[in-house]
């Protein structure tokens, strides 16, 4: 009787303790997020960042792997500037132009940021006008995972996923 009463203590006693390790595992991957989300915010809010695709997303089509595509969406003093690869349907393009890609530089217009504290997520607007007209969505979470929607006037929608960092300094000489 004594060896049951025993082999029960030890089993609750090995029930209770890994319980209490996952919820202090819990605790640690939320703070993990919270601190993650907090230097993402400060990274947006201080208006200058690259974000650089991984994956690229066309209308109507299957996605695209752009690890040996290299592009880029920089947001710097309140300007924009994106060479990203384009897939997809363009309405109108020049011929012989040599601009296949996303092309665009120029000032960030109706700027909008929507901050979701619960889903530790960050929505970005912001509408750029060069020889197109371009309204770019940005939907950034707590790591700087970073899914970005570009509508044209001039070609179908478009939806890129990577990650946004701070920028290099280009060394000027």
């Amino acid at each position: 009787m004594k060896a049951i009463v025993t082999l029960l203590i030890v089993g609750i006693i090995g029930f209770i303790q890994p319980q209490n390790s996952y919820s202090q595992k819990k605790k640690n991957r939320k703070e993990k997020q919270q601190i993650e989300f907090a230097e993402t915010l400060k990274l947006v809010e201080s208006g200058s960042f690259i974000f650089v695709p991984d994956r690229a997303f066309p209308q109507g089509g299957r996605s695209i792997d752009l690890t040996t595509n290299y592009g880029f969406l920089k947001v710097t003093d309140e300007k924009a500037e994106s060479d990203m690869p384009y897939f997809g349907r363009a309405f109108q393009a020049s011929y012989g132009s040599g601009e296949g890609g996303m092309k665009f530089k120029g000032e960030m217009l109706e700027q909008k940021m929507e901050i979701n504290e619960k889903k530790k997520s960050i929505e970005y607007t912001f509408e750029v006008r060069d020889k197109d007209y371009y309204k770019i969505r940005m939907t950034i979470s707590y790591g700087g995972s970073t899914s970005v929607g570009i509508t044209s006037n001039n070609r179908s929608f478009i939806n890129y996923n990577g990650k946004i960092s701070v920028p290099e300094e280009e060394n000027e000489e």
